[in-house]
């Protein structure tokens, strides 16, 4: 069996990645499982992040906040 080989007219799709079989009603190039792994790895990035630019955040603040001069002999 060759990738995009056609039968009565239809052409059967595979998973750009993992190379399984689309249902002809699929209108991306991934499997649906695929999809939702990059999904997953791209929110788990984003919410990284956003902790992270949050983290720095606070403590930019707190030490404005509480003077933060440095040493006082």
């Amino acid at each position: 069996m060759t990738k995009n080989e056609t039968i009565d007219n239809n052409q059967i799709r595979y998973c750009k990645k993992c190379g399984c079989e689309l249902s002809s009603t699929n209108k991306h190039k991934l499997c649906d499982n695929c999809r939702r792994e990059r999904a997953a790895k791209i929110r788990n990035g984003a919410l990284g992040a956003v902790g992270t630019l949050g983290s720095i955040a606070l403590f930019v603040i707190k030490k404005g906040k509480h003077g933060g001069g440095g040493n006082k002999a």
